[in-house]
């Protein structure tokens, strides 16, 4: 099964930063989709010649929502993608300065647990040569009702 990433994330461009769902495995509960870096990539610093490594967070929070969409739309193809909140990330490892123009960043998402509304991801960043240049696991939580939940936390 595929399906563009505008129907796996609740994004819109300019805010979608990954290029495509390479492939996903329902089974092994994994994503991997491609990040390519250019110019006209909203986060690029011509200071930097690329992306600040600091988007591997944001790559890969994508990846995880995506991964969650993909299980959304393999029981539920015509509902839209669920919004989540990324809670935060544990081990975080940036080998890299930043993600360098001209290259294709390979961005993996697996579940490492799931419950009905909170998981966490092990993610990874590889460059086009398959070197792990960002690693982390991400926690998420996808309310029932996100709109409920936000208005929830406003009145607090």
């Amino acid at each position: 099964m595929t399906w563009a990433l505008e129907d796996l994330l609740p994004h819109r461009s300019p805010m979608v930063f990954l290029d495509a769902v390479e492939s996903f495995d329902l089974e092994a509960r994994s994503l991997t989709a491609t990040v390519s870096i250019t110019p006209t990539h909203l986060l690029y610093s011509p200071t930097l010649g690329g992306v600040p490594n600091w988007a591997a967070i944001e790559f890969m929070a994508q990846a995880a929502a995506a991964l969650a969409g993909c299980f959304d739309k393999s029981q539920a193809p015509d509902r839209p993608a669920r919004p989540g909140l990324l809670l935060g990330t544990r081990r975080l490892e940036l080998r890299a300065g930043s993600f360098a123009a001209g290259r294709t960043y390979r961005v993996t998402a697996t579940c490492a647990f799931w419950d009905a509304d909170a998981a966490a991801f092990a993610c990874t960043i590889r460059d086009d040569a398959g070197t792990v240049v960002a690693e982390a696991t991400l926690n998420a939580y996808r309310p029932p009702d996100f709109k409920s939940f936000l208005m929830e936390q406003a009145e607090t």
